[in-house]
Formats: structure tokens, C-alpha cells, sequence
């Protein structure tokens, strides 16, 4: 499996196993033999395909059809990172939005209600 997918990566890159060779430091024999699994790359050649196509190593020996890489975390800003700082914040779609003292205690009440029915809900089923 992992053959077959280097081999598609590097052509839709437009790359030669020359070149890709040269890229990785390998010899081209080298990417002929991994493009046609004569040869098994290791942990290290395998995190460096997959960081020159941008995938991920799960993909490229076949335990996922998840092309892309999952994306990095959101860094949070700078004052929700300071030691001993009490902020409320909301976080939706990778946005970190600071919450006013009002905006908090709605959440915290509407939670605790949600939390609540919830627990009813499934208390009510068993």
C-alpha cells in the first residue's frame, strides 16, 4: 500500500524519484524500491514522505484514507496563557473569545441546566 501512494504523491508533485531522491538525501534505487515495496521504509524515512507530501503516515501505509494531516491546535492568545489569570473564554471554530463577567455566569447557568436535563433524561431510560 504505502508503494502505491508514495509513488501517487510524487507524481502529483511532478517529481522524478530522482528528484524526490535528492530531496530526501536517497538514492533513486532507493524510491524505486519503496515505490515498489522491494524495500520497507523505516519510522524516519516514513515521517519525512509525510511531511514532504503533507500527510499523514497512517495514510501512507494504508490504516487511514485521511489524506491531510490533522490541524494544529489553535495557540491561545497571550493573556489566556498568563500564570494565575482567571478568564472566562469561549472557544468555537478555533476562536478564543473573551467572555464578560455577565456572558460567563449565563453560560455557567445555562450548563448547569443542560447538565441537569440531561442527567434526567438518562436517569428516566434505564
Amino acid at each position: 500500500m504505502y508503494g502505491s501512494r508514495i509513488r501517487e504523491l510524487r507524481k502529483e508533485q511532478k517529481l522524478t524519484m530522482k528528484q524526490l531522491g535528492q530531496r530526501m538525501q536517497l538514492a533513486e534505487s532507493t524510491i524505486s524500491g519503496y515505490e515498489n515495496e522491494i524495500r520497507c521504509p523505516d519510522l524516519h524515512v516514513l515521517i519525512q514522505f509525510a511531511e514532504i507530501f503533507d500527510v499523514t503516515v497512517d495514510y501512507l501505509v494504508g490504516r487511514s484514507d485521511r489524506f491531510k494531516p490533522y490541524p494544529q491546535p489553535v495557540q491561545p492568545p497571550i493573556w489566556l496563557r498568563e500564570k494565575n489569570a482567571s478568564y472566562s473564554v469561549w472557544i468555537m471554530d478555533n476562536h478564543v473569545e473573551k467572555l464578560t463577567e455577565e456572558e460567563s455566569a449565563y453560560l455557567k447557568v445555562s450548563l448547569e441546566m443542560f447538565r441537569g436535563w440531561q442527567a434526567s433524561r438518562q436517569g428516566s431510560h434505564t
